[in-house]
């Protein structure tokens, strides 16, 4: 059963209850050792106050040493005396997140001390009494000086929390949640009667754990939610505010941007859009702008800070400066990810609980309740992590893409004239529209590759659980399709490649025959050109239907694989005399169901992780792309000459590395308002020259300089 033995969940000892024999198996003690060390009461109290005193401790040496410094630096004691205490130069404006962190804070110190007073004033045993007493006097003293900590952030302007504040908030969750999920069982398995000495640590923990979740968050996020009005602070807004065109105004941008965490959590800051959309049709003026900090303009200056500098020695500079920009944001999918997965399999493992009950076996009159809850609670976190992962991927996605974007247009008006002979038009076009959507549509992808294998592990764990060795056919089963998933991966991604390749070919001889149409029509060559395209058509199309039919039999295989291994593995058992149950067939076909999604979208992830890395390759090769030299022009702005132009034995060349001369000793000189004709032959360099005016040519010797 899910609840077996409740003697550790009361236990009051401190030592590990269960006595080893020869028989017993070193996993199964490995395991009742840590269900002894995490969740009974006495290794629990150690934990958190363990953790208690190490940070008193280094806040009291912490504030001893700066209050030392203090008064012993510049002059002694009699010149920090009359200092301000309170510096008064910045104006402050405290948030709601700063008020909802310390009224958690100066809540969790009452209800520790509500527990201490009730403890004090119990009869207990003797031993575990005083253990108790010390325990809940801790955590007053402990959340006492945090909330006074709290009161000091405001008073020294802190913006961000203490890293030692933050860890604690972290640490001191989980081990809250091991008291909450030991209060359940506790509820779950023990009577009432029974379980008088650990009324007050079920309360305090079902009281405690929403308030330590929302101090986690707290935590991760870092922000004080204290505001400081200075003048650095005023220009920053302002500059937040250009961003915006002059007919914007600040009740028009997206509700995701001042969106409350809550509002976030259950996406209540989409409802005034549907609902506007639910009375009438939505026309484009009715959509709301977006934030400055997702915005194009700001996503390409974060892109160009990022980006690493020349003494980083990188092939993949691409993917390293995406992963500077957005990796907060792929932990957190990251998190939800794994909190997902944690959740998935609650209910096959409460299976073999509910045919329990339903049958009799019942180990408290209240068992049916918690396990409804248990269950219910699991599903509403796997609902809630589902929709904020979807949606955390799918943003990441875009705004990558509308960070690349910016970033490959302003890469390709600096490309060498070497350069743009290699990217064309037609390729950059194909970088901007394919490549950076086949990185946004990875984004959604990118988790299942990692994720799959532990899913799958879980459920291998849970079939051998309920059918034993018959599970080896499902592992032989998921092996095979494993398999025959990298084979057909490693295959899709040549056709992949070569259909970028031809696609390549293709958008560019059908800009070159655009931007020549007036010659060809001259020249009547319609013919040739239509047969060329059409032949890149043809090749193109080649590649993509062989990569589409492999695509077709990956889902064939992959959609059909669940339904035949849960068919071999059923028939193993059979053959085998494994006992089969409801219980045992209830929570199989549920692990089965669980598996079909990660088996199913196991191929469809490996072939957008592929694409993502082709993108990613011909990415880098294009902003490692040669570009034109930024000192081969020098412009004088408010000369009061009469020069305009002129040129001093200027020596240029096409090539990027110089072996060819194609513009020599060029030496002239425009006056200002003087009308000038360039006149020549067809080759003699009239375009060269002009190229090398603006600097489109490389310049290897000379000057150069306009007005």
């Amino acid at each position: 059963m899910f609840f077996s033995s409740s003697a550790w969940i009361q236990s009051l000892s401190c030592a590990f209850p269960v006595k080893q024999t020869s028989g017993d198996m070193f996993i199964s003690a490995m395991l009742q050792w840590l269900r002894f060390f995490f969740l009974s009461p006495c290794p629990q109290r150690a934990i958190l106050s363990f953790v208690d005193v190490v940070l008193l401790l280094f806040l009291f040496v912490f504030t001893v040493t700066k209050l030392w410094k203090r008064l012993t630096s510049h002059g002694g004691f009699g010149t920090h005396l009359n200092e301000p205490l309170v510096r008064n130069s910045r104006s402050i404006f405290l948030t709601i997140r700063f008020k909802l962190i310390l009224t958690a804070e100066v809540v969790l110190t009452i209800l520790y001390t509500v527990a201490t007073v009730l403890t004090f004033s119990s009869s207990s045993k003797v031993l575990w009494k005083q253990v108790e007493d010390v325990f809940w006097l801790v955590q007053v003293i402990t959340h006492a000086v945090l909330a006074v900590l709290i009161i000091h952030e405001k008073i020294f302007e802190a913006v961000t929390h203490p890293l030692a504040l933050r860890a604690y908030w972290i640490v001191n969750f989980f081990v809250t949640s091991l008291f909450t999920v030991s209060a359940v069982m506790r509820l779950a398995v023990v009577d009432v009667n029974e379980s008088n000495d650990f009324k007050v640590d079920d309360v305090v923990s079902f009281i405690s754990f929403p308030l330590s979740l929302f101090l986690f968050f707290a935590a991760v996020k870092g922000s004080t939610g204290i505001v400081l009005s200075t003048e650095e602070t005023r220009q920053l807004v302002e500059e937040e505010t250009n961003l915006y065109d002059g007919s914007e105004r600040k009740s028009e941008v997206t509700g995701f941007a001042s969106a409350s965490i809550l509002s976030k959590v259950f996406f209540i800051w989409i409802n005034p859009l549907l609902r506007k959309g639910y009375k009438s049709a939505l026309k484009t003026d009715d959509v709301p702008t977006l934030s400055s900090q997702h915005r194009a303009e700001w996503m390409s200056s974060i892109f160009e800070s990022k980006w690493p500098k020349s003494n980083e020695k990188s092939k993949h500079l691409v993917s390293m400066t995406l992963l500077r920009c957005f990796w907060k944001e792929l932990v957190f999918s990251v998190v939800l990810a794994i909190i997902r997965l944690c959740v998935m399999f609650v209910g096959p493992v409460l299976i073999q609980s509910f045919v329990d009950f339903t049958s009799g076996k019942r180990s408290s009159e209240y068992e049916g309740y918690y396990l409804v809850l248990i269950l219910l609670v699991a599903k509403f976190i796997e609902v809630v992590s589902t929709h904020h992962f979807n949606f955390q991927s799918q943003k990441i996605g875009t705004l990558i893409r509308s960070t690349l974007i910016p970033a490959l247009y302003e890469k390709g008006l600096k490309l060498s004239f070497s350069a743009r002979q290699d990217h064309g038009i037609g390729t950059i076009v194909n970088y901007m529209a394919v490549d950076t959507q086949q990185l946004s549509d990875m984004m959604l992808q990118l988790h299942a590759v990692w994720m799959m294998p532990l899913q799958v592990a879980i459920g291998l764990f849970l079939l051998y659980n309920c059918l034993g060795v018959s599970v080896i056919t499902a592992f032989l089963g998921l092996l095979g399709v494993f398999v025959l998933a990298v084979i057909n991966t490693r295959r899709n991604n040549r056709f992949q490649y070569n259909v970028m390749k031809n696609r390549d070919s293709r958008m560019k001889a059908v800009n070159e025959t655009l931007n020549y149409m007036r010659v060809i029509k001259f020249q009547a060559w319609e013919e040739h050109f239509d047969q060329r395209i059409t032949g890149f058509r043809q090749t193109e199309f080649g590649w993509l239907s062989k990569l589409m039919f492999s695509l077709c039999g990956n889902m064939v295989v992959m959609w059909s694989a669940p339904l035949l291994i849960s068919t071999l593995t059923f028939g193993t058992a059979i053959l085998l005399g494994a006992q089969l149950d409801a219980a045992t067939v209830f929570t199989t076909t549920t692990v089965f169901k669980i598996l079909q999604e990660p088996i199913r979208t196991f191929p469809q992830s490996m072939i957008s992780l592929s694409q993502a890395l082709i993108s990613l390759d011909r990415l880098d090769t294009f902003m490692l792309s040669r570009e034109l030299l930024d000192d081969s022009i020098e412009r004088e702005e408010g000369c009061g000459g009469q020069t305009a132009v002129e040129i001093i034995d200027g020596t240029f060349s096409w090539d990027d590395d110089n072996t060819q001369q194609n513009l020599k000793n060029i030496n002239f000189e425009i006056k200002k308002g003087n009308v000038s004709a360039i006149v020549g032959t067809v080759g003699s360099g009239k375009s060269s020259l002009l190229a090398s005016i603006l600097g489109e040519l490389r310049k290897i010797s000379g000057k150069v300089g306009f007005i």
